[in-house]
This record gives structure tokens, sequence and C-alpha cells, in this order.
């Protein structure tokens, strides 16, 4: 993984078109530079949360955020602590539930704690994950076709 060693080495990255978006989730920085990051640009928080290669003290901070596209972001991260994951796994937003339950690192106990969310996308992904995780097999194509527009929208 590239590292940077500037803030600002981060937002060039960012304001470059040509930049793939693989290279700004896997780049590497101590904790210092992320936090400079944040406070300078705060828009650049999305990012930062994108990023597979965080350090804790980053992870747990953006895992409080107000903004719902941080935390979708962060629920994506197959690196997240278990703890930040149970949190996330009661975040008030479908949203959040649905990105956790899709993350493949997400630990069994709280794909568990899912079944029986109140979004039934989440409850019967959790479900099918469950089942499927544990006989090695891959999800079949249907297994969500009993949802419909409502139960998304919910």
């Amino acid at each position: 993984m590239p590292r940077i060693d500037s803030a600002e080495a981060f937002q060039q990255l960012l304001a470059d078109p040509a930049t793939p978006r693989e290279a700004i989730v896997s780049v590497t920085a101590d904790a210092a530079l992320w936090w400079e990051v944040l406070r300078r640009w705060p828009y650049s928080a999305v990012w930062v949360a994108a990023n597979r290669a965080l350090p804790l003290d980053i992870i747990e901070h953006l895992a409080q955020s107000p903004m719902l596209q941080v935390r979708a972001a962060l629920a994506s991260n197959g690196g997240l602590p278990e703890r930040v994951m149970q949190q996330f796994a009661h975040d008030p937003s479908d949203l959040i539930r649905v990105r956790l339950v899709c993350n493949a690192q997400l630990p069994r106990s709280v794909l568990i704690d899912l079944v029986d969310d109140a979004c039934k996308v989440v409850s019967i992904h959790a479900q099918a994950r469950l089942m499927h995780d544990a006989s090695g097999l891959a999800l079949p194509d249907s297994y969500l076709d009993d949802i419909t527009a409502g139960d998304v929208i919910h």
C-alpha cells in the first residue's frame, strides 16, 4: 500500500480525477496525519472513512460521526473492531445496517443480532449469511426475491 506523508498529499489524491478509488482507500498514514486531514478538511471525512488502513482511534472517532455517509463508508470496512460492528448493528439508519450485514468480515455474533432487525432487507440477508456462511456455499441469486420496494423504504 502506498504511504502518504502529509495531509496535502491526501487532498491531492482526492483532487486528481485520474486517481483510482483503490488508491484513495488503500493509502496508509499515521494517526496524526489523519487527524490533521479531518481537522483541516472535514468534508473529506467520508474518504478517510473509506480507507481500509486506518488506525483504531480514527475508526472509533468516525464511527461516532453524525454524517450518514461517513458511517456508511466505515460500515463496509472489513477491518472494523467487533465493538464498532456491534455499534453499527444498532445504528438508527437502515443504510448503515445494510452496509454492515454485507460486510464479508462481519462476525457470526453480529449476524445473529441482525436476524431480528426491523429492516426486512437486513434481517433476510443476515439469515441467509448465517445459513450459507456455515455451509460454505455461495448465496443463491434468489435469496432476496421476497423483498419489495416497501421493505427497502419502510
